[in-house]
């Protein structure tokens, strides 16, 4: 699994802009639902080209004889 990360910036007026890392399809929501569970209201989500792509997870092999 690839590293992820968060980086979070606040301007002047106290706007949150968090953008994910290493995340890929719905992993970088539930990477950040607890954040912004706790600032509160997502005013606008802007989703990157990874949200679109799955991870694969490959869990081994298997023979089969016949």
């Amino acid at each position: 699994m690839e590293m992820q990360e968060l980086e979070i910036s606040i301007d002047k007026e106290g706007r949150v802009q968090v953008q994910v890392r290493g995340a890929k399809g719905d992993e970088c929501l539930a990477v950040t639902k607890d954040l912004e569970n706790a600032i509160g209201i997502v005013s606008e989500r802007t989703l990157k080209p990874e949200y679109y792509e799955r991870t694969v997870t490959t869990l081994g092999h298997q023979h089969i004889r016949r």
